[in-house]
């Protein structure tokens, strides 16, 4: 399937490649419900700067909550159940795995263009805010609404994650754009 690389995109590509945010990524998601987009969202937003208010990050949730919960996880729910319990043929299974997770992947970027489309309609910010300690409060602002505040993500995983899109901000800005 072809499609045109967004901003957002691109982003999480190089993020989510960084050292430890995988790992990271897929922590917050199995220990918190994070969903990894919304994740490398408040990456994205905070490394230009962009507060993520409760307001917007329930808009966010609300805009692919349905697409996460009906499309996606059943999805990753069928990866993850070939890999715990492969078939007689090993091979096929294997292979059968490859092409889900390609799917995976489309509908990943399906849900990023979802995001994408919807912070291109917030104004933009009047205050712009220092990278990492943006990118940090909108993590932490995001796993409270999930509740995760309570049994706080392990200090490592977020560190890698803005890290990341700290590095992430200096290519662009070394990039021009």
């Amino acid at each position: 399937m072809h499609h045109e690389p967004h901003p957002f995109w691109r982003f999480s590509l190089r993020v989510y490649r960084a050292p430890g945010v995988q790992q990271a990524c897929l922590a917050l998601q199995d220990d918190c419900g994070a969903d990894v987009n919304l994740v490398l969202l408040c990456g994205f937003a905070g490394h230009a700067g962009r507060s993520l208010d409760k307001r917007r990050l329930r808009q966010a949730m609300a805009r692919v909550g349905a697409w996460q919960s009906d499309v996606v996880a059943p999805v990753r729910k069928a990866r993850r159940a070939i890999k715990r319990t492969p078939p007689a043929d090993a091979q096929a299974a294997q292979d059968l795995r490859r092409q889900i997770l390609a799917l995976e992947l489309e509908l990943e970027y399906v849900e990023q263009a979802m995001l994408a489309e919807l912070a291109a309609l917030w104004p933009p910010p009047v205050h712009r805010g220092a990278p990492q300690a943006t990118v940090e409060a909108n993590l932490q602002r995001y796993l409270g609404l999930l509740g995760c505040a309570a049994r706080p993500a392990d200090p490592a995983h977020l560190k890698a994650i803005i890290d990341a899109c700290c590095a992430a901000q200096r290519e662009s800005c070394r990039a021009g754009s």
